[in-house]
């Protein structure tokens, strides 16, 4: 608690130099036409700074959750919580008052004036909605520290808040916008992880497990300061071109960039220098380049918000396509067979992971001494292959375009690569791990509202097309689906596979497609019969509901009520 008051300071004067770049950058941007609605300088320059704070209270969020799930032991698990909790209250109204700036800003309104215009406007203006939805997830994190929720969970849930915002704004409109989006997000989580684990190792410096913590903490800054330099240069890529450094758009990519680089020297000087030292007994030396590097973490976060505020070069602008406009990137011919094996388009979320997932495992592997199932391997590797094939090959590619595409994709992410994955055994390869999992029932009754919901229900007529619904969609399907098969019984799988059945029927007796608004916009260029399409979908959802009906009868038993673990041999 002491080192935390110490800490406090620094972060403040990190967070004020963060609003001050932002409320800068805003200041030198172009005023608005006369003649044209002014919400005013109150507007003006107090959403980027609001933003800014709103963005560290989220660091902080994640940081001390971080710290509770990760970093320290179980003993001071509750105190990290607790402190996530503080934060996550002051996360949650700041984002409400985002809200309102937001649609101030966009409306040309005072904030008093756009009181009365708030309800019907945030539907309409995506940004908004985004905070809307970031002020709910803050406040259930808020809530669940009080309850007591696992800490884990509660990180996730966290990471889950900071990423609406990010696909929302310029990366969600234009050419590529799904890989501008997906580059985006990732780079904000990355981020949030980096900076706000760095500031609860600090809080840590001078307890007695501090080392133990920042080695932990090394590896994960270490993989997110690759992903935050990855996903920046991706989406600068997307946006401008060297002739374009020069505008302030390209000024301001070079200035993070350049923040980027230094960022990734003070890494490099503390897995080489600052651990040693503090295996030695001198915690302290962490302080030292700590404190500077969250002040320029900070100050780099006003930056980014700053950039997020202006406009990207104007450039050459070709014309672009309706199916462009809408899902980002062009699709001149029908689905065939060879497309599907060679038209790849890498998906960054699911193709990431999947890659990932399966350098960390053969990592884990090298690390072992004693022999290893090749069975295990040779399920995980294939679950990770199967993922990247189903969201970056032709399949994935034309998923947004046909339903029937993103039904099959939906069916492998949700219940093969599941499957395959959990036989992989990973929390093995990590030691005698506990890990709290649902009841198998409660398992599958997750599991089956992902069809039953979003097809049978039609909940997809309003999400078709929208990328954000596709990632929760998927990440639904796979994170259902990872919880079902870690505790396989015959019951709950079968329950699911009615569940898929029910919805195959479901989409076959319906007379109208799920998501036409959304198809009949696209301009494809060639034939797509929607009704059609949903046909062939409905008979791959029945398909896949007696697949996995024969999986549970002929690989399954009869749950046990005892609970066990996942990483259990």
């Amino acid at each position: 608690m002491k080192q935390q008051t110490r800490l406090a300071p620094l972060v403040a004067i990190g967070t004020v130099t963060g609003a001050v770049v932002a409320a800068g950058i805003a200041a030198v941007a172009p005023v608005p036409v006369i003649g044209l609605p002014n919400p005013g300088a109150f507007v003006r320059y107090g959403l980027p700074s609001v933003r800014v704070l709103a963005e560290v209270a989220a660091v902080l969020v994640v940081g001390a959750l971080l710290a509770a799930a990760v970093l320290v032991p179980q003993r001071d698990s509750g105190r990290a919580a607790r402190v996530a909790g503080t934060f996550a209250g002051w996360w949650a109204l700041l984002a409400a008052a985002m809200v309102v700036l937001t649609v101030a800003d966009a409306l040309g309104q005072t904030v008093v004036g756009v009181l009365p215009l708030l309800g019907p406007a945030v539907g309409q203006l995506s940004v908004a909605l985004a905070w809307l939805v970031v002020a709910n997830l803050a406040a259930l994190v808020w809530v669940g520290v009080r309850l007591q929720v696992k800490p884990l969970a509660l990180l996730v849930l966290s990471l889950i808040g900071v990423a609406p915002v990010a696909l929302t704004g310029h990366s969600s409109a234009g050419g590529d916008h799904d890989i501008a989006s997906d580059s985006l997000m990732l780079h904000v989580v990355a981020m949030s992880l980096w900076v706000g684990g760095l500031v609860a190792l600090l809080v840590l410096v001078n307890r007695s497990y501090a080392a133990t913590a920042a080695r932990v903490y090394s590896a994960v800054a270490l993989g997110c300061w690759l992903a935050v330099v990855a996903t920046g240069v991706v989406n600068a890529s997307l946006r401008l071109s060297f002739a374009d450094l020069g505008t302030q758009y390209g000024l301001l990519i070079v200035a993070k960039t350049a923040a980027a680089l230094l960022l990734g020297l003070f890494g490099y000087l503390h897995r080489t220098r600052t651990l040693r030292m503090m295996d030695a007994g001198r915690p302290r030396a962490l302080l030292q380049l700590g404190a500077v590097e969250v002040l320029v973490m900070l100050a780099t976060i006003g930056l980014a918000v700053g950039l997020s505020r202006t406009s990207g070069p104007i450039g050459e602008r070709r014309r672009l396509s309706a199916t462009e406009v809408l899902i980002g990137f062009p699709l001149p011919e029908p689905i065939s067979l060879i497309r599907v094996v060679l038209d790849w388009r890498f998906d960054l979320v699911f193709g990431s992971a999947a890659v990932a997932a399966a350098l960390w495992y053969l990592d884990r592997l090298r690390r072992r001494t004693d022999p290893w199932p090749v069975e295990r391997t040779l399920a995980w590797l294939s679950g990770c292959a199967l993922l990247l094939v189903a969201t970056s090959s032709g399949l994935g590619k034309y998923e947004p375009v046909l339903f029937s595409a993103h039904v099959g994709v939906q069916v492998l992410v949700g219940l093969a690569v599941p499957a395959l994955l959990a036989r992989g055994k990973p929390l093995a390869l990590v030691g005698p791990v506990a890990v709290w999992l649902p009841r198998p029932l409660v398992a599958a009754y997750l599991a089956a509202v992902v069809p039953l919901v979003t097809y049978a229900l039609g909940l997809y007529d309003s999400a078709a097309g929208l990328h954000w619904a596709r990632l929760v969609i998927f990440g639904a399907a796979l994170a259902t689906g990872l919880v079902l098969f870690a505790r396989v019984s015959r019951g709950p799988v079968l329950l699911v596979a009615a569940a898929y059945v029910v919805t195959g029927v479901a989409l076959l007796m319906r007379d109208t497609a799920l998501g036409r608004e959304f198809y009949g916009r696209l301009a494809l260029g060639w034939h797509n019969d929607v009704l059609a399409n949903q046909a062939t979908a409905a008979w791959v959802m029945l398909a896949a509901g007696v697949a996995l009906a024969a999986y549970a009868v002929l690989t399954t038993r009869v749950a046990r009520p005892k609970v066990t673990e996942l990483a259990s041999v």
